[in-house]
Formats: C-alpha cells, sequence, structure tokens
C-alpha cells in the first residue's frame, strides 16, 4: 500500500524523522539527496534510531552504537543481530511516496552453491553465535557447526550483572536468536567440552571421544572468572557470576539476604553492585583501588560512579582487600577485611575479572592468556580467534590488545568468519564499550591502555561530561556520560582517523 508522507522539501537533507504508517514506526532519512525508509527501532534494545546519528550513509544508534546501512537495511556494527526492514520510497510531483507490504520483513539470507568445506566455532557467546550467523549471511552453504558448554541458546551476557540481578525488565534481545533460526539456517549446535586441537589434522576432540574435522576452525572459548581464593570461599552465599544459572543462584541468596558484599569495583561489580542495591539489599563495594574503575577510566572519572552510587545509598570500602570470610553452618555471615574490619554480609559476590579460557591452544598464548593473532584474527593456517581471547593488532596495524566487551567480540565473529570462507577482511575497527548502573549510561570510544591527561567537557557532578583521554597529545580514547549523540558520532570520527586532538575533535562533535 502506498502512503504519502510530506512534501519533498519539508526534509532537509541529513535530516531524520519517524513516521507511522501502516502499523509501522519507520526511519525516513534524506541523505546526499536521496530518500531512504528503514525500521524506525533498534532490534537491539529498542533504541529510536532517530535519535542517533547519520554518517556516510549508515544511521548508528544513540545507546549501544549498532549501525545500520540505509540503502539495505543490513546491520553493519554490532550489538544489533537483526538488519531492519526497508521500504521502498520514491518522490512523485514533489511530495515523499512509502510503499508499505501487507507483510513487510527482512529478506531471507541467500546461501550459495553447495560448499564441501566444514566450519567448527569452538564457543557459543557473542563472537561464536555472531560468526555463526556471519557464515550464513555471507552465503556459505557448507556445514557450520556451534560447539558451546551451555544447552541453553546463545544469549546477551551483558544482561546478567544488570537485569537479571535487579529483576528490572530490559529492552536487549536475549536469546540472541531462536531455536528456529537455527534450524533454518541449518547450524548445527552442540553442547560439550573440547579437550584437543589438532591444527595440522585439523580435527578437534570431545571430551567423550568423538571427533570432528574442519576446514576452518573459530576459538571463541571467553572467559573464565578469576576465582575468589581466600578461607571461607566454599561458603553458601559466595557467588561468581558468569551464566545464567550464576544469577539464578545470586537471585536466589538476594531474595532471603538484607546485606550484600560485591568485592571488585571493576564494571561487572559496580554493575552487580547497582543491581543488588536496587533489588532492596544493603550493599557495601570492597576493592584495593582509590577509586572504581580506576586502571580503565582513572581516578576523576572513577569517582563519578563512586558518588553516583554513593547517591543510591551504596558504601564504599576502596583501599580494602577481603582477609576471609565467614559465617555459621556453612552460609557466610561476616567479610574480614585485612584491615581487621568486620562487615555482616549475607551474599557476597566477586567480581574479580576473567582470564582468557584458551588452554585449548597453547602455541600462540601470550603472558596474560590471550592468543596472539594477526589484523585478520588468523592464529595459525585454519584457525582463528575471536572475543575476550583475541590480542589483536589495534585499528589493524597497532600494538596487540585484548578488549575484553560484549561488542568487541560480535565485531570479531563477524570479521573471523568472513576470513573462514576465504573473504580476506582486516579488522581495522574503534573499540566501543558501554556500562549501565541506575539506568545511566557510560560509553567509551577507542582504547587508552595509558595517558598523560583526561580533559573533560562538561559537568562531573551532575554528571554529563565528555572526557577526552589523550597521550602525546593525541585522543586515544573519550567516554562519554549524557552525551548520547556525540558518543555516536565519534564511533564514525575515531573510525576515519587516530591522530585527533581534543580541540579537533571536539569542534567536530559539535
Amino acid at each position: 500500500m502506498d502512503y504519502e508522507i510530506c512534501e519533498a522539501h519539508d526534509l532537509a537533507d541529513g535530516a531524520m524523522r519517524t513516521v507511522e504508517v501502516g502499523g509501522h514506526k519507520i526511519l525516513l532519512v534524506r541523505d546526499g539527496g536521496r530518500y531512504h525508509a528503514v525500521g524506525a527501532t533498534c532490534p537491539h534494545a529498542g533504541a529510536p534510531l532517530a535519535d542517533g546519528v547519520l554518517q556516510a550513509g549508515v544511521v548508528r544508534c544513540p545507546w549501544h552504537k549498532a549501525a545500520f546501512s540505509l540503502s539495505t537495511g543490513k546491520c553493519v556494527e554490532p550489538p544489533a543481530v537483526d538488519d531492519l526492514p526497508r521500504f521502498a520510497v520514491r518522490v512523485v510531483d514533489g511530495r515523499v511516496m512509502l510503499t508499505v507490504p501487507e507483510q513487510s520483513g527482512l529478506e531471507p539470507m541467500a546461501h550459495g552453491p553447495s560448499d564441501a568445506r566444514c566450519m567448527v566455532i569452538i564457543g557459543a557467546g557473542a563472537a561464536g553465535a555472531i560468526a555463526a550467523q556471519t557464515l550464513r549471511g555471507a552465503g556459505f552453504s557448507g556445514r557450520v557447526v556451534m560447539v558451546g558448554l551451555e544447552e541453553a541458546l546463545p544469549y546477551d551476557r551483558t544482561v546478567l550483572s544488570k537485569y537479571a540481578l535487579s529483576g528490572r525488565k530490559g529492552g536487549e534481545k536475549t536469546p540472541l536468536q531462536d531455536e528456529a533460526f537455527y534450524a533454518r539456517h541449518r547450524i548445527e549446535r552442540r553442547t560439550g567440552r573440547v579437550v584437543s586441537l589438532d591444527t595440522e589434522a585439523r580435527t578437534i576432540t570431545f571430551e567423550d571421544g568423538r571427533s570432528l574435522g574442519y576446514d576452518s576452525a573459530l576459538l571463541a572459548t571467553g572467559g573464565v572468572p578469576r576465582p575468589f581464593d581466600v578461607p571461607g570461599h566454599a561458603l553458601s552465599g559466595v557467588h561468581l557470576l558468569r551464566t545464567p544459572a550464576d544469577a539464578e543462584a545470586i537471585v536466589k541468596t538476594a531474595e532471603g539476604a538484607r546485606r550484600a558484599v560485591v568485592v571488585g569495583a571493576g564494571f561487572i561489580g559496580l554493575e552487580a553492585a547497582a543491581s543488588l542495591r536496587e533489588r532492596g539489599l544493603d550493599v557495601t563495594v570492597i576493592a584495593p583501588q582509590t577509586a572504581p574503575l580506576e586502571d580503565r577510566l582513572g581516578t576523576e572519572i572513577g569517582n563519578v560512579f563512586r558518588r553516583v552510587h554513593e547517591r543510591e545509598g551504596i558504601v564504599f570500602q576502596l583501599g580494602q582487600q577481603v582477609e576471609a570470610l565467614e559465617g555459621e553452618d556453612g552460609r557466610v555471615s561476616r567479610v574480614r577485611l585485612k584491615g581487621g574490619a568486620v562487615l555482616e554480609a549475607d551474599l557476597v559476590l566477586a567480581g574479580l575479572g576473567v582470564t582468557p579460557a584458551t588452554d585449548l591452544f597453547r602455541g600462540a598464548r601470550r603472558e596474560d592468556g590471550g592468543l596472539a593473532v594477526d589484523a585478520h584474527l588468523k592464529v595459525v593456517d585454519g584457525l582463528y580467534a575471536a572475543g575476550d581471547i583475541a590480542a589483536f593488532p589495534l585499528y589493524g596495524d597497532g600494538p596487540r590488545t585484548r578488549v575484553e566487551h560484549w561488542r568487541v567480540a560480535e565485531q570479531h565473529g563477524r570479521i573471523a568468519a568472513l576470513n573462514m570462507i576465504g573473504q580476506a577482511t582486516p579488522y581495522d575497527a574503534v573499540p566501543v564499550f558501554w556500562t549501565i548502573g541506575f539506568l545511566k549510561r557510560l560509553d567509551y570510544v577507542g582504547h587508552a591502555a595509558t595517558w598523560d591527561d583526561v580533559v573533560v567537557d562538561g559537568d562531573l557532578e551532575k554528571p554529563e561530561f565528555l572526557a577526552f583521554y589523550v597521550e602525546g597529545g593525541t585522543v586515544k580514547a573519550l567516554a562519554g556520560w549524557g552525551r548520547d549523540q556525540q558518543m555516536a558520532e565519534a564511533v564514525g570520527f575515531m573510525a576515519q582517523r587516530q591522530d585527533w586532538t581534543v580541540p579537533e575533535l571536539l569542534q567536530a562533535l559539535t
């Protein structure tokens, strides 16, 4: 059915507008004199794309920075895993007309000619799931086998420390795809543990003795939570968080608890602390740093998180370490600090980070446990690595870097899959991550392992700011709070070049 939307001159070049026609929310865009119409809502978490930014024929989500091609509707950057529906648009006698089919939907994946190759993906998290989906999206018609440790469908792990613990409902799509998707695209899902990998014979062996040959394989095994190795760590009520089962166990403990202690003030620790506080528990955070997230964001920005959490009633014990956990009848009830202080606790959650799960292949393993890969994410011929375990050349030709974040893992999965089937594609994207607490989000674009200065534009107390991490006069990364559109723009600008000064980049963002 055709709908008359507006006069052609009503939409300025570069403008985006949401219209509702035929029961659909549609994003109408004029870009370079051409009109485009795609779905108006980001399929990842429901953000309105009209609040995002338009750059070089791509619309970028304002929340989690997924990106979509206007000409095709295809998702070109995660964390979204689905494309946008696309609608026919034309100008007739100076008026914009939209055609909405009675049953609009996404175009099916096109499979190429029959292919005898077998692609094996070890790991069913962010990188593994996106790799499997990308293989089919790129037209590969051979065998795709995805091996995971959990029977559950691949899910969004980022919701565990947020909505799964808080009890709030989040908008993120999880599981990433339903069972019918994997069946329809002939993606074999296997549950089991791989115990050996022979790169010469190109064979993997399972714990039960079965083996499987491959033409190309992807290691996407992710990380393993660092153990909380103190006396009393085996008491009931002491938890790590990595899987839905872990989250369920924490929630069960929380239902009968009043006081929670979170050990660790990194991203997982802070997100979990906020979620438990939202559930109504008294929460104390213990960490050896002088500020939360100090090693990643610096003291000044780390203290923004401290103030935000303290305003919600969370107590921090910084510069402290746990000496032991104590309790009665096998259940934790106290946390003893090395300085002698004792905290009452009905629930203890340790968020101490992860170590790369790389025992399957030690040949290229680095001191930090990660695997060294080239710009195409190749470890050795026929073997690729993606996600938390991959130490990749930053921007394709920079120092080897590991980034333990969901969005980067999804990017890796896509690029690795293309290279596995011979579509040579370097990974040169700008890393992006976010963290959320009390429904407030900080975005981070770029990568700064070290920095000389942090230049702030905005108000840290409010908070609402951009923070530029500068080394040698060049912006290595920036963090933003309450600056959704500018941070969405920053992804494109940082991807274009890596030699911005603060005044140049700030001017570009405004």
